[in-house]
C-alpha cells in the first residue's frame, strides 16, 4: 500500500463479533503515517491524495487484524467536510463494493 494514515477506532469484528479496538489503515489527506480518531479533522499539505474541497467522501479503508480471530479486510470509512465521521461495512457503499 505505500504511505497510509490511520484511523484508531472501536468496533464489532465482521466476522467473530468482537468488540475491540482496531486501526483503519487509510490513503486520504495528507499522508504521512498521521493517526486519526473519529471526529478528527483530516490534515491537508502540498502532498496530499483526495479533494480538500470535497464537502463527502466514502473511503476504502483496510481493517487490520482482529485480537481474537485474525480478520482483517476492507472497510468504508466516511469523511464530511474534513472530519473522520463513521465507518461501516462496504457492502453498504455499491460503488466500493464493485471494486472487489
Amino acid at each position: 500500500m505505500g504511505a497510509f494514515n490511520s484511523l484508531d477506532v472501536t468496533t464489532d469484528c465482521p466476522a467473530c463479533q468482537t468488540t475491540a479496538p482496531r486501526e483503519i489503515q487509510f490513503r486520504y489527506g495528507t499522508v504521512w503515517q498521521y493517526r486519526y480518531q473519529l471526529g478528527d479533522a483530516l490534515r491537508w499539505d502540498r502532498d496530499h491524495v483526495g479533494d480538500p474541497d470535497a464537502s463527502g467522501v466514502v473511503l476504502d479503508g483496510w481493517l487490520c487484524e482482529c485480537p481474537d480471530c485474525d480478520h482483517d479486510g476492507r472497510i468504508a470509512v466516511y469523511v464530511r467536510k474534513n472530519v473522520l465521521i463513521a465507518v461501516g461495512p462496504v457492502e453498504d457503499v455499491p460503488q466500493l463494493a464493485e471494486l472487489e
